[in-house]
């Protein structure tokens, strides 16, 4: 039977979380039986996910043999002479210093004869004492010179060591990809003389994708722009030329067998006494929480994670071009723009900060999957935030940073401790706190401004004479939580007195205040 080793190309590639799925095409004209090999490919390849077929073919017998890379790569090639050329940079500082260190010895040997020479000719008036001054300037001059220049060429030596490092660590990890190579082999079976298309596909590690978000406000518009894009991390030693691209949810890693259900057993809690008698000594020193987290831990270790869900694949329009081993590929998915409400969240009690939030519904036919995102204001970065799946026709709030244009003010307008009572002494404490919001925007604004009272967890502590001005539009009298739900106009500002009066017993330290 002939043989025959074809070269094949890339043409599709459909990325998952942790590995991709290859389809390799090739084009082949012949008549008969041949053994055709497709060689080159990379090591990484997952044997048992190899397939081949092709409309009026018939493929027989499959293998994969391992092999190595005969030609080195263009990338090993490339790192191996940035190597070459820094050794060689380091060879030339070496020689420098050498030469230098003899200069040292020269000018050394020199000053130490200068003393008696100069003593002897100053005598005899043969040169003048200028000259010699000249001289030994000269001398300093250079030595110093000398040991500059041999101090610069050891800390050049300490970085060019530290890059011809990395190479070598770049240029392993490379090596580990590119030369461990495997080769198809096949034999192929036509009934008739024309050209053949064979469709090769395999599934390879080194390939994942995650989701990523760019949303930005157009808050006098009442607008959020959503752009979704896919981060493509692409290391599996093949380059991807001009491919047909699809981004999948699907989680392979997970498999594709469902779970047996097995008896759901209940039964009354007894302690395991013999690990639980090593605690007993500990017991008067220990926190209770703590004692319960050591016999927590044994349940733990029968929690099993789960994970399920409805893949979503994304093609890609257009062709990509992505090379192994080049950083993450940022990829357009889709682009859409909400309508959104905004509203500023201010809980003045913790900081003296606007959070402007847009809330809207999701209008497309696009699952957006859990993710990163940043968060812009027209062009401005205002932050980064991870944003949890929304589905089709869900609404979610989107963060948007704090807003310098709206200016939050909190003040202490009274504290009063008094002390008596005439049947039980009790410790006073009034307080009266004022919370100013101004909106120094051209257009009105909504806020929910949230203010608390303390809550007491003594019944010998009390809260009394709750005053809020104005009337909140939401309270929680079980947490002491208040909510302004209120628009601000344009210039304009909003005021909020709290008041309280926390009684205590005369001799106690209240903590929380």
């Amino acid at each position: 039977m002939k043989t025959r080793d074809i070269r094949s190309r890339i043409d599709s590639v459909i990325v998952y979380s942790d590995r991709v799925l290859v389809t390799r095409i090739v084009d082949i004209e012949f008549h008969g039986s041949q053994d055709i090999f497709i060689s080159d490919l990379p090591g990484a390849i997952d044997d048992q996910t190899l397939r081949i077929k092709s409309k009026d073919l018939r493929v027989g017998e499959v293998m994969v043999k391992q092999g190595y890379l005969k030609v080195v790569s263009p990338k090993v090639k490339a790192i191996e002479d940035k190597i070459k050329k820094l050794l060689i940079k380091d060879r030339a500082l070496i020689d420098e210093g050498m030469v230098l260190q003899d200069k040292q010895k020269f000018l050394i040997s020199i000053s130490v004869s200068v003393p008696e020479t100069i003593s002897k000719e100053l005598f005899t008036g043969k040169v003048a004492p200028t000259a010699w001054r000249q001289g030994l300037q000269f001398l300093t001059v250079e030595m110093t010179k000398a040991k500059n220049r041999i101090a610069e060429i050891e800390r050049e030596r300490v970085d060019l060591k530290e890059q011809v490092d990395a190479f070598k660590k770049q240029l392993s990890d490379i090596r580990a990809v590119t030369q461990n190579r495997k080769t198809i082999i096949f034999d192929a079976h036509a009934s008739s003389a024309k050209k053949y298309r064979i469709e090769i596909t395999y599934v390879i590690y080194g390939g994942s994708w995650h989701t990523y978000y760019e949303l930005r406000g157009r808050l006098a518009t009442g607008k959020i722009d959503l752009a979704y894009f896919g981060k493509v991390n692409q290391r599996t030693g093949e380059d991807w030329d001009n491919v047909r691209l699809a981004l999948s949810t699907a989680q392979p890693i997970l498999g594709g067998t469902p779970v047996e259900p097995s008896p759901w057993y209940i039964d009354i809690y007894q302690p395991d006494r013999e690990r639980l008698a090593p605690l007993a000594s500990k017991r008067a020193a220990a926190a209770p929480a703590e004692i319960e987290a050591e016999v927590a831990d044994r349940y733990e270790e029968y929690v099993q994670p789960v994970d399920t869900g409805i893949a979503i694949t994304y093609p890609l329009p257009g062709r990509y071009s992505i090379k192994s081993g080049e950083p993450n590929r940022k990829i357009k998915i889709v682009e859409h723009t909400f309508d959104a409400d905004y509203e500023y969240f201010i809980v003045p009690r913790y900081g003296e900060l606007a959070y402007s939030q847009g809330e809207f519904k999701n209008t497309s036919n696009y699952l957006f999957i859990a993710g990163d995102a940043n968060t812009y204001v027209g062009d401005d970065l205002t932050g980064s935030i991870y944003i949890n799946t929304i589905a089709t026709d869900a609404k979610t709030k989107i963060s948007f940073g704090v807003d310098e244009r709206v200016k939050v003010e909190r003040k202490m307008k009274k504290y009063h401790v008094s002390k008596g009572g005439l049947v039980k002494k009790v410790t006073k404490y009034e307080y009266q706190y004022e919370s100013i919001v101004k909106n120094f925007h051209r257009r009105d604004i909504k806020c929910m401004i949230i203010d608390q009272i303390p809550l007491s967890q003594n019944p010998d502590l009390k809260v009394i004479d709750v005053q809020l001005d104005p009337k909140p539009t939401k309270d929680d009298r079980n947490l002491q939580i208040f909510t302004w739900e209120i628009t601000i106009p344009a210039g304009k500002e909003f005021k909020i007195t709290a008041g309280f009066i926390v009684d205590a017993p005369y001799d106690s330290q209240v903590s929380g205040l």
